[in-house]
């Protein structure tokens, strides 16, 4: 985890752009990665990945991002992990995500404002599929996140929705239907999608093979 600290910034680009207060957070350095998801997936007797093969993962994907993973399996891992650890963890809301992400400075990708494709694993880097989460040390964020843009889409506790952004709106609370929020382009992203304020909208029932999570907790 690494912590980020309270303030107000930019959310969105261009004619989007409108400020936001964020409290302080630790998150993911990391999304999470098969590896770790199988030890939920064993402990707390939940269906594993499609993709994994007779339930286990194979041993060159378990240092990648999971895949394949629903809102809803995202946010039973949090779930399980505030349970077995003590610490309530969760998904972080797209704010908190694009903090991470942009830095105090508001900055296009977590680098800077200059796209490399040497920093994450997107299209240009003709990849294929996804890689290690640090592979990419020189993607790293402000704050020290790596494997924030490419490699995989992030879901987010957010529903999806207009901005501006109203964390009293109801598009926070966790009961409520409709499709939720994604994060930071995949390794099928050109530069364009991986920039680190860019949204996209997901079915939380439905996973793919793109897309994952990282948690957050509270200070």
């Amino acid at each position: 985890m690494v912590e980020v600290p309270p303030c107000e910034f930019k959310l969105g680009e261009e004619d989007d752009a409108h400020a936001v207060r964020a409290d302080a957070f630790k998150i993911g350095k990391f999304p999470v990665t098969n590896r770790l998801y199988h030890r939920f997936v064993r402990d707390a007797d939940h269906s594993p990945p499609s993709h994994w093969v007779e339930g286990k993962v194979p041993l060159s994907l378990e240092d990648h991002p999971v895949v394949n993973v629903t809102w809803d399996d995202a946010v039973a891992y949090c779930d399980w992990m505030s349970s077995v650890s003590g610490t309530k963890y969760r998904l972080p809301t797209e704010v908190e995500w694009e903090l991470t992400a942009r830095g105090h400075e508001g900055t296009i990708y977590p680098w800077g404002d200059t796209f490399f494709a040497e920093c994450c694993n997107c299209w240009e880097m003709a990849v294929g599929w996804t890689t290690p989460v640090n592979c990419f040390a020189e993607g790293i964020s402000s704050f020290g996140a790596l494997d924030l843009v490419g490699n995989v889409w992030e879901w987010c506790s957010t529903l999806y929705a207009d901005y501006p952004y109203d964390p009293d709106d109801g598009r926070e609370e966790s009961g409520v239907d409709g499709w939720k929020v994604l994060r930071g382009g995949s390794w099928l992203d050109h530069e364009w999608g991986v920039r680190a304020a860019r949204r996209l909208s997901g079915d939380p029932e439905r996973g793919s093979h793109n897309t994952g999570f990282r948690v957050v907790s509270s200070i």
